[in-house]
């Protein structure tokens, strides 16, 4: 991944827009950030809830009580997509469209939020074939599953500003997030009694050395077997892996091309 600009960081007068393309039946106009890729990792948020529709997944996402930073940086991304487009319109589609009408066209990252509410985003989780794309980890940066997020959860997030896409009636800023930290412990349930049965009574009172022979021989095969299925599977693993990545580079190529 490119260099990631914390929100605070971030000066919207260094986004770069390229002009729009036709790309079939809509236009599509990458954005960067001096030149790279567009990477801001968000303020802590915590999920209100997780939204799928058509099949594709959202989080909706309220600031900090005491902070509303990252939301404040989305109002000013808004004002600066309707801006440029306002003043670059007859460069990129041959005539100057008036603001009044970009502002009805526009479908803003934010929305209004009435007095002494928390203002929430609705932030989209890129999808593959049903399967969650955004990378996941834990307090100790470990890889953990999209099953492990949850309403009340709280979460620093790295959000792609990747460019302006114009329909046919409307556009928006095409965004997405691509790394999720969980800001909490992952608890595990753990019981204080012992559960274990190590009790090896036999019918006769007990269990004789020729038993004891045959069990750890059943024990080697056993242990062998696993070995080997072990690695078999590490081998599938790996495979999946790389094929996902391939999947993953792919989609990346196809979206560049939309």
């Amino acid at each position: 991944m490119s260099e990631v600009i914390r929100h605070n960081k971030l000066d919207i007068t260094n986004l770069n827009y390229s002009k729009p393309i036709n790309q079939q039946n809509l236009y599509y106009g990458p954005i960067n950030y001096s030149d790279k890729p567009c990477y801001i990792q968000t303020t802590k948020l915590i999920i209100e809830d997780i939204r799928e529709v058509n099949k594709q997944k959202y989080l909706v996402l309220k600031a900090d009580v005491e902070d509303f930073s990252f939301y404040d940086l989305l109002v000013k991304l808004d004002d600066h997509n309707l801006s440029t487009t306002y003043q670059s319109s007859k460069d990129w589609f041959d005539k100057e469209l008036p603001m009044d009408i970009l502002e009805k066209m526009y479908r803003r990252i934010t929305k209004p939020f009435k007095k002494n509410d928390i203002p929430t985003v609705e932030l989209k989780v890129p999808m593959i074939k049903q399967k969650v794309q955004s990378k996941l980890y834990d307090q100790s940066n470990n890889s953990i599953e999209f099953e492990h997020l949850s309403k009340g959860s709280t979460v620093i997030c790295i959000i792609h500003v990747k460019g302006l896409k114009f329909l046919k009636k409307d556009y928006y800023c095409d965004n997405y997030i691509t790394q999720i930290k969980l800001c909490e412990s992952i608890t595990y349930s753990i019981s204080d009694k012992c559960l274990i049965d190590d009790d090896d009574d036999d019918d006769d009172g007990g269990q004789s050395i020729y038993d004891y022979e045959i069990l750890d021989e059943e024990i080697i095969q056993r242990n062998k077997e696993r070995i080997d299925l072990e690695e078999e599977y590490s081998k599938l693993d790996k495979r999946i892996i790389d094929d996902t990545k391939i999947l993953s580079e792919l989609r990346v190529k196809i979206d560049n091309l939309k």
